[in-house]
């Protein structure tokens, strides 16, 4: 019997701190399947209380979390109460992606429709006409309608387990999204990783350094090349506190996340994630001068001891949102491709990558659970280790008298 669970300690935008815990319900008498609930508290003290009354209202109710005497009126209705058991599993920013792709895509074309009338061909053809919008963007260099390449197979899947727990609670036959299929996709820029070539960091950080010496240019600028030396995701990096950095040892470490809403996660995106990276003395340097930096800018603020490492104009942790707009003028200013946030941890991987640098080192600096995803994503950043490759063959070949 499951019963133990983790409480969580959360900061919020505005700085305050919650406490949350997931907690086991129990076994739900009419699906089987465990069921969770996760709780908010304002006290860390207030969580026992609050998990030992929703366990006696899960058991009250039959030990269920399904209303037994409701039917669903439509697809909206069966998709939320999916989505119920959804987001008790999955992190703040999995949660809000998915609320989106409900929001914008799925309850649009099916929320309406009565569950007996949900079938293969229905889906199939909304399936189809989001690919067909998808290709027909991609061949007139059109922007991207909704439902493009990266999301089609991800919607098809959602609307599949949607109708599973459908199925599993007896409110539709069969889940016929099985027997539905995804047309391939020929919008060849959702597959491409977006990069920042030798030329355009070159180009873009000498950009950088012509603009005036203000906080904000100094925080951009360092914020970016820290980015670029660590291959951190945004999260990772804007979750930072300066107690996590040992100047001594050379290396940070890194052990949450800052979510879309501005709440510090103390939990990574797997448990590979939670790593510490060694820096170079460049890196070192850059950012011991940003800390100084930015203890003057807050204490003339008469704000003292900033925990964050890149803090908002309150001292809070900074949230991605918040800084993008900033990003895409940098990058239209300085002439180089816009590859957001991520493609600087992109431009890492190539940069090693073609220096000669490991893929299980790579791996561990990037915080991939597995080395087959380090392999797949970023073997092909590397045109310079091909063509090395190929002469250290020709050379081994000689001395085996291969060719002429």
């Amino acid at each position: 019997m499951k019963s133990n669970y983790n409480i969580q300690e959360v900061k919020k935008k505005n700085g305050t701190t919650v406490y949350k815990a997931r907690v086991f319900l129990g076994r739900d008498a009419l699906t089987g399947v465990d069921r969770y609930t996760t709780i908010t508290c304002n006290k860390k003290s207030e969580i026992k209380l609050r998990a030992t009354q929703k366990i006696n209202e899960f058991i009250a109710h039959g030990s269920t979390t399904i209303r037994q005497s409701s039917v669903f009126k439509n697809f909206e209705e069966l998709a939320w109460s999916w989505f119920e058991g959804y987001e008790q599993t999955k992190s703040e920013n999995s949660v809000e992606t998915m609320r989106s792709l409900f929001r914008v895509y799925i309850i649009p074309a099916l929320g309406k429709y009565k569950l007996d009338k949900i079938t293969a061909p229905l889906i199939q053809s909304i399936i189809n006409q989001w690919v067909k919008n998808t290709n027909t963007a991609t061949k007139g260099k059109r922007a991207k309608p909704k439902g493009h390449a990266k999301n089609v197979k991800l919607l098809h899947g959602t609307i599949r387990r949607i109708l599973q727990h459908g199925f599993e609670l007896g409110q539709v036959d069969n889940n016929c999204a099985v027997l539905v299929r995804v047309p391939d996709v020929k919008d060849e820029d959702d597959d491409k990783i977006k990069y920042l070539n030798d030329e355009e960091v070159t180009k873009f950080f000498a950009y950088l350094k012509g603009l005036d010496n203000s906080y904000k240019n100094v925080f951009d600028m360092s914020l970016y090349m820290f980015l670029i030396a660590t291959g951190l995701r945004i999260s990772e990096a804007l979750a930072l506190e300066w107690q996590d950095f040992d100047f001594d040892k050379a290396l940070v470490r890194i052990h949450g996340t800052m979510t879309r809403k501005g709440n510090l996660q103390t939990k990574t995106k797997s448990k590979s994630s939670m790593r510490e990276i060694s820096l170079d003395s460049t890196t070192l340097d850059m950012m011991l001068a940003f800390k100084n930096r930015s203890t003057v800018e807050f204490m003339n603020k008469k704000m003292y001891d900033i925990k964050s490492v890149f803090p908002s104009s309150v001292g809070t942790h900074s949230v991605r949102t918040n800084l993008m707009p900033r990003l895409k003028k940098h990058y239209e200013a300085s002439g180089v491709t816009d590859v957001g946030f991520h493609g600087f941890r992109h431009t890492q991987s190539s940069v090693l990558l073609n220096a000669g640098a490991d893929y299980k080192e790579i791996q561990h600096r990037l915080g991939h659970s597995s080395i087959k995803i380090t392999l797949d994503t970023y073997s092909h950043l590397a045109p310079d280790k091909a063509k090395e490759t190929a002469s250290v063959f020709q050379e081994a070949a000689k001395k085996l008298g291969f060719g002429s």
